[in-house]
């Protein structure tokens, strides 16, 4: 099977797709013929993890987290979130789980790898499997089949061993029970906030700052800094180059139907009366009864969107059970049979999913329709004119990138071709240089490059480039008399959070000595607020997101309404006191128990791999390589 996909495959696809591809690996590339390349960054049981595994794998994860926060991730994020260090871990989990499978001798069928392959999505054409367009994509991430198919062995090796440790997992309803509460439990607080910028009486004198600055050196350190020449290779300048036929246009056309089809949608709204899966019929017929009256309701003239208000335990009860605009695949199979059978302003009779009874309105109904060629024509020739451009954009960079292996290979090879070859002033990871598009991205390729190392094809925006850091100033402590603004502000700031801190801590201590947190408070003339009720991992309201907040407010009771200590929150401090405190009911954990039993097993197993897989490393010979720093920059 497979060996027959690879000769069936063919050429052209943009370096993009592969990114589309939903896997629970990453890709680890395909290495270089330059031996300096090759580096290890460690090993695992005597097994090396090279240089570029590691850096593809910490690619792979950035190309991942800018999908997810867009223009939100910047260094600090990308340091907070410790990627170098989870690019590694991945790794040397993969290597652990590889070496257990070949000890073990867990194999793989071919058919099953085989059709692993054929159903991912992005190797598909109209639901099918396209060996040209698998070789396609392939090609444009210079990646042979057999390449491809070891990667997806490990894959799915890897995920047969976890599943094999977790599956045992059990979760007892007492468990469940206790979970769901520990969840839902709610709590609502009353709080006395003392925010940093209202203490404004405090002193700051030129000693004072000398001598802040002198204690805090480290803090003003400045980052590294980086110089780069790079070369950008923009489809843009080769568009000129190509051309499309109509026959491309015709075969694109009928190759992508599903590109220019829009799927049956409705619109709907529902009542939702909840029942678990496992109810007894007792119940099942009063839910059903109770569904029957409604739609009877509803039937009669009663406003739906009112009756979903009054009526419906779902989560859309307040926007009148309102559910949008819906394809067949977005809800479940008996709700959506029945909704794609209705015409618009019909209200049906109850219906039972997983969830209970729906009173389903459909409001509008639109049909499946295709756009024809000739709407879509200047469209495609477009999109082909872009991706064929892309490919010569790429090619060239790769031509390039082949014959350069550092040191001033790159300025020669640019002068001989006639490439614009640019040189960057000094720029920081955080920062980047100010003139390039997505200047994050940029700069953290030039960082992961050792001096004068020219690095691998990197697309960045709607361009490639080739990138060689050839400066470098170290991070130092400046004089005093370049940052002293800062420092001052700093400084200020700090003494403005201790008095808030302790006018924080004045409060809670008459608060507990008293018992009353009222009084304690109009003592000292300070205004006492009060939340609505929340939930765990919900923000706190009319404050925010804390989870210190949270936690500290959920460990209050009646017998001990008031927290240890003031909790800090940006630049405030609360004191905060248990107004009331509430736990869901039986009832409640019932409807949702099953839903409760799986999101809990699906935890429990997570965490039973975790700790697995640490045991495993635990018991392992892994060495890190000293160099790693400088590998992950």
């Amino acid at each position: 099977m497979l060996s027959s996909m690879r000769k069936s495959a063919g050429s052209w696809m943009i370096k993009i797709l592969l990114g589309m591809i939903v896997l629970a690996f990453v890709f680890m590339g395909a290495g270089s013929y330059w031996a300096g390349r090759r580096n290890t960054v460690a090993n695992v049981n005597g097994e090396p993890i090279s240089v570029n595994e590691y850096q593809q794998t910490y690619k792979r994860m950035m190309q991942n987290m800018e999908q997810r926060f867009g223009n939100q991730l910047d260094q600090d994020m990308i340091d907070m979130l410790n990627l170098k260090e989870q690019a590694l871990d991945r790794l040397i989990e993969k290597h652990l789980l590889m070496q257990l499978a070949g000890e073990t001798d867990i194999r793989l069928p071919d058919d099953v790898l085989a059709r692993s392959i054929t159903s991912l999505p992005v190797f598909q054409n109209n639901g099918q499997f396209d060996p040209d367009l698998y070789r396609r994509v392939l090609n444009q991430n210079r990646l042979s089949p057999g390449d491809f198919e070891a990667m997806q062995k490990e894959a799915i090796l890897t995920g047969m061993i976890k599943n094999f440790v977790s599956n045992a997992v059990p979760v007892s309803e007492a468990e469940a029970r206790a979970w769901y509460e520990w969840q839902n439990t709610e709590v609502k607080i009353d709080y006395a906030e003392f925010a940093r910028q209202d203490f404004t009486d405090v002193e700051v004198t030129e000693e004072a700052v000398a001598g802040y600055f002198e204690n805090h050196k480290e803090k003003y350190k400045t980052r590294p800094k980086v110089k780069a020449r790079y070369i950008r290779f923009s489809p843009e300048d080769y568009r000129g180059a190509v051309n499309v036929s109509e026959s491309a246009i015709r075969d694109y056309y009928r190759s992508h139907q599903s590109e220019f089809t829009s799927e049956e949608t409705v619109t709907a709204r529902h009542i939702l009366l909840k029942l678990p899966r496992d109810a007894d019929e007792k119940n099942v017929q009063e839910t059903r009864k109770k569904a029957l009256e409604i739609y009877e309701k509803a039937r009669s003239g009663r406003d739906f969107a009112e009756l979903a208000r009054e009526f419906s335990e779902g989560p859309s009860a307040g926007e009148g059970g309102y559910l949008g605009t819906l394809k067949k695949d977005d809800t479940v199979e008996p709700f959506a049979e029945k909704a794609f059978s209705m015409e618009a302003e019909e209200i049906s009779q109850p219906v039972r999913t997983r969830f209970g009874f729906h009173i389903i309105k459909v409001e509008e109904r639109r049909q499946a329709s295709a756009k024809p060629l000739e709407e879509v024509k200047d469209a495609i020739r477009d999109k082909l004119a872009l991706q064929k451009a892309r490919d010569h954009a790429y090619d060239k960079a790769l031509s390039v990138y082949d014959i350069s292996f550092g040191g001033e290979d790159l300025v020669k090879n640019a002068k001989d071709m006639g490439l614009d070859l640019r040189t960057t002033g000094f720029f920081t990871q955080s920062r980047g240089p100010e003139d390039i598009e997505n200047a994050g991205k940029f700069a953290e390729a030039a960082f992961a490059l050792p001096l004068a190392e020219i690095s691998e094809v990197t697309e960045i925006g709607d361009a490639f480039f080739l990138i060689q850091p050839v400066e470098k100033q170290e991070s130092h402590v400046p004089e005093l008399a370049s940052v002293s603004e800062k420092v001052r502000r700093d400084l200020k700031r700090e003494k403005q959070k201790k008095a808030a801190q302790q006018a924080a801590r004045d409060l809670l201590e008459q608060a507990r000595e008293t018992g009353d947190f009222t009084a304690a408070a109009e003592a000292a003339g300070i205004k006492i607020h009060t939340t609505g009720f929340f939930k765990r991992g919900q923000p706190v309201p009319d404050i925010g997101q804390s989870r210190k907040l949270a936690s500290a407010a959920f460990s209050l009771s009646a017998d001990n309404p008031f927290p240890e200590a003031a909790v800090a929150k940006d630049s405030s401090f609360y004191v905060i006191h248990l107004q009331d405190k509430k736990q869901p009911g039986a009832s409640e954990f019932r409807a949702e128990k099953e839903e409760t039993v799986s999101r809990l097993a699906s935890r429990k197993r997570q965490q039973t791999v975790n700790k697995w897989v640490a045991a495993l490393r635990q018991q392992s010979d892994i060495e890190i390589s000293d160099r790693f720093s400088d590998y992950s920059r």
